[in-house]
């Protein structure tokens, strides 16, 4: 697979982006995650999608993940 530019880059952006402010680091998680659902319409392929990435996760981004889980959570069970 020939990767491009950007693909090339992946983590010293988002290492930067990082250090950024909360609006930078939305937008990061926004693209990222458009892009991953409009590539995966079909849910199972979403599904097997997530589980490679999961796979490959430092426990870093675990921990970080699993903190905007739980303040999503918190902020939709504040708004319904």
């Amino acid at each position: 697979m020939i990767k491009s530019s950007v693909e090339k880059i992946a983590g010293v952006i988002g290492f930067e982006i990082g250090a950024s402010d909360d609006i930078v680091q939305a937008d990061l998680i926004n693209g990222f995650c458009a892009g991953l659902h409009n590539t995966n319409r079909d849910k199972r392929l979403l599904e097997t999608q997530i589980s490679y990435i999961v796979d490959k996760l430092d426990k870093k981004s675990e921990f970080i993940l699993l903190e905007l889980v739980e303040f999503i959570k918190v902020k939709n069970k504040n708004v319904y």
